[in-house]
């Protein structure tokens, strides 16, 4: 952000009286005039504050005729004053000054009767001032030039906003340094009108979205009608950053990087059947039984029983021939050897 460069007495003059001649062809050479009580001007002074001339004034108007008296709105909440002064900007804090300045003045006069400060001198209205809560530079200033007529500039956040921008003050100055700055190139008489109209730009809803933009460079009050100038032009549109694109490599071709996809749909690809038939696959072996015994016929009509899964002992007249098998382990009972013929026919069965 720039800064303004020390100026002289006789060029700061000479720079205000072109700005306020290049003003006057935006907002005309009228400039508003007040006639209230102490009370009132220090209300007026709260409503004015970063908001053009004829709202604070409407808006002081409708809020005195919505309360019975000053006392009704002093006692009131400052939610409530916020809604009578919604159209202003910043309205709860302007609610909260309002009823700031009237607790003051009651507790001090119990009474809203104030005009006993226009008999003081600026020293001692300045100190009376100081004691208000919530008071800002400017609503003492423009007390202090409305009621007493002291030789003082008038500047809120906006017109130094505004100021700022044009390059009639220095960029780091706050209200008071920016205040004392001027005075140095206005006259008393010059002063009610170069405040009405600062104001009247520093309020204009067209230029307000350029002063939120800060100069680039370092301005004096010789670059004042340059940056008015260019003020009243089209804005330029600053051109957007170009950001440089990003190479991009494609990825190296390797071994790895091209099996990959070719195993991917050899393995889609692999039909259901294989190639070469498959050798049949045994199923599970059931559980071991007895093996059945090798038995040779005796005849060729008496036909071939296996023998029964379970091993069971045989009985003979003599005794037990076998032994019961343990499953999955039995090996077949040897076949009973026939005794040696003795030239005797073995007996046969009576028949039935």
């Amino acid at each position: 952000m720039g800064t303004a460069k020390a100026t002289k007495a006789a060029d700061k003059s000479q720079v205000c009286r072109k700005l306020v001649t290049a003003l006057q062809k935006l907002y005309g050479k009228s400039v508003p005039k007040i006639d209230l009580s102490v009370v009132e001007t220090m209300l007026f002074a709260a409503c004015l504050e970063d908001n053009p001339w004829a709202l604070a004034e409407t808006n002081l108007k409708k809020i005195l005729s919505s309360c019975f008296d000053l006392n009704e709105v002093r006692v009131s909440s400052v939610s409530e004053l916020e809604k009578s002064l919604a159209p202003l900007k910043d309205s709860d804090w302007k609610g909260l000054r309002i009823r700031s300045i009237l607790r003051y003045v009651f507790e001090t006069t119990y009474s809203y009767d104030y005009e006993k400060l226009r008999r003081q001198t600026q020293e001692q209205a300045v100190k009376t001032l100081k004691k208000v809560n919530d008071i800002t530079p400017f609503i003492r200033d423009f007390i202090l030039h409305e009621i007493l007529g002291s030789h003082v500039i008038c500047l809120d956040t906006s017109m130094l906003t505004a100021a700022t921008w044009l390059g009639l003050v220095p960029a780091k100055s706050d209200i008071d340094e920016a205040a004392e700055y001027l005075k140095g190139g206005l006259k008393k008489s010059e002063v009610s009108e170069f405040c009405h109209l600062l104001r009247c730009l520093a309020t204009d809803a067209k230029y307000i979205p350029r002063f939120a933009d800060p100069p680039d460079s370092e301005l004096s009050m010789d670059d004042v009608m340059d940056r008015f100038a260019e003020l009243q032009a089209p804005p330029k549109k600053k051109p957007s950053k170009t950001v440089a694109p990003v190479e991009t490599h494609p990825p190296e071709k390797t071994a790895s990087a091209k099996k990959t996809p070719v195993a991917v749909v050899a393995e889609k690809a692999a039909p259901t059947r294989p190639s070469h038939p498959a050798k049949p696959v045994s199923p599970p072996a059931a559980p071991a039984k007895a093996a059945a015994p090798a038995v040779k016929a005796s005849s060729g009509k008496t036909p071939f029983k296996p023998a029964p899964t379970k091993t069971t002992a045989k009985v003979s007249e003599k005794g037990v021939s076998g032994s019961a098998a343990r499953p999955g382990t039995a090996k077949p009972a040897p076949a009973k050897k026939s005794p040696p013929d003795s030239g005797k026919s073995s007996p046969r069965k009576p028949g039935k």
